[in-house]
């Protein structure tokens, strides 16, 4: 598809999502933090406080040249308790959406970022027998009072981590291991995701629907070994393509969550993200490589979409080294784009420094950083080198590649 004419040529600007920088009391991971499943049993608490006043923080934004801001919806904060919305609540996340226009910064809003209502737990999640109704009659109501003037909306972040973290692997709420569970789960998502789509298109046909999809690069553990390789084969295969391979006609945009790459073994199975030994890690424990990212823009290229690169960031208390980080980042992207893949954004992870779920606050990732007793932002020399590419590629033709000092 042609990207339209009403959007920026390229959308420059970073992420958040609204548990990490909301603070919040009706979610499922408000009640994972007081049972002590967080690093140091910390709690989000406040968080940022963004939503008691983010026309500050939006601004500081526009300041830093920014032309697109992605966000999430607190679906509890919408729908404290089944089919009972609060008009307050949504008002605020218009109030965010118009404040964005005014200062020309194009909103990415998602539906779903990991956390669900308590209510909506309690019944089961997304297995309730009811949750396909209760979910679009949500996504209805953000889309009465956002629809008109929002074009570009994520209807799921990252289902396949949401799908093991919670389902499979455990750490995050509600705390199962069931692999059938998880994989029925997906299928499900797949599912929702698709109704959302269809709503999504049916009231604003000019809007641009997609999701936010983890991609990690997986690599055998040992190159000489078969089973490594068909391990990391099959894992590559259901982790990071199936979901878009099964939604790919219910999407008008690829978006990409990119951070790492990822070791894979027959005998350990997916092995805990990290590196080997030698590499450069950031604070949580991922490698620094670039390159992957590339790889995964090639594999795209397939699927004749443009692509918006949805997050990517790096969690460090040396700045250098998130200046190296996007740097390096945003060449693999340039490098892409001469060979004609239609990459259309880049939001860095993240905006602020926030509650990094399970991780607690120890992780900094933000472009801007946040003193969380005083809740101080004071942007970061990196905030300043994205302000200065951003101005850099503003006077570039169409079709030219990022330039990238």
């Amino acid at each position: 598809m042609n990207w339209p004419s009403t959007l920026p040529r390229f959308l420059w600007g970073a992420a958040t999502s609204s548990h990490q920088i909301e603070g919040n009391t009706r979610n499922d991971w408000t009640r994972w933090e007081e049972s002590g499943h967080v690093v140091n049993r910390e709690r989000s608490g406040r968080s940022t406080n963004h939503f008691a006043n983010p026309d500050a923080d939006l601004v500081l934004f526009s300041q830093l040249g920014w032309n697109a801001y992605r966000f999430s919806i607190e679906w509890s904060r919408v729908e404290p308790a089944p089919g009972a919305f609060s008009t307050p609540a949504i008002k605020r996340y218009r109030n965010i959406v118009d404040t964005l226009r005014r200062l020309r910064i194009e909103p990415l809003i998602t539906l779903h970022h990991f956390t669900l209502p308590q209510w909506f737990a309690d019944l089961g999640g997304f297995f309730a027998s009811d949750a396909e109704r209760y979910f679009l009659d949500y996504v209805s109501y953000v889309l009465d009072h956002l629809g008109d003037a929002v074009k570009l909306w994520i209807t799921i972040n990252e289902p396949m981590v949401y799908t093991v973290m919670g389902y499979t692997e455990g750490s995050w709420p509600p705390g199962e291991r069931n692999l059938a569970k998880g994989w029925h789960l997906t299928n499900r998502l797949i599912d929702l995701h698709q109704k959302t789509y269809q709503i999504v298109k049916q009231r604003f046909p000019d809007s641009l629907v997609g999701l936010s999809h983890h991609l990690s690069y997986f690599m055998p553990y040992s190159g000489f070994s078969l089973a490594d390789r068909t391990m990391t084969s099959l894992i590559d295969r259901v982790f990071n393509w199936r979901f878009i391979d099964k939604v790919q006609n219910h999407q008008d945009f690829l978006g990409i969550n990119y951070y790492t790459r990822q070791w894979i073994s027959a005998r350990r199975g997916l092995m805990p993200i990290m590196a080997k030994p030698g590499a450069r890690v950031t604070q949580m424990g991922w490698e620094v490589f670039p390159e992957g990212l590339y790889h995964m823009l090639q594999h795209l290229k397939r699927y004749r979409k443009p692509i918006l690169i949805t997050e990517n960031g790096i969690a460090t208390d040396d700045d250098n080294d998130r200046q190296h980080y996007l740097i390096a980042h945003l060449e693999q992207i340039a490098k892409a784009q001469s060979e004609a893949i239609d990459i259309r954004g880049y939001f860095y992870w993240a905006a602020l420094d926030n509650f990094e779920w399970a991780e607690g606050y120890r992780p900094r990732f933000g472009l801007i950083g946040v003193n969380y007793e005083t809740l101080e932002r004071n942007p970061r020399p990196s905030a300043t080198v994205y302000r200065e590419i951003i101005a850099m590629n503003q006077e570039q033709p169409e079709n030219h590649p990022i330039i990238v000092p």
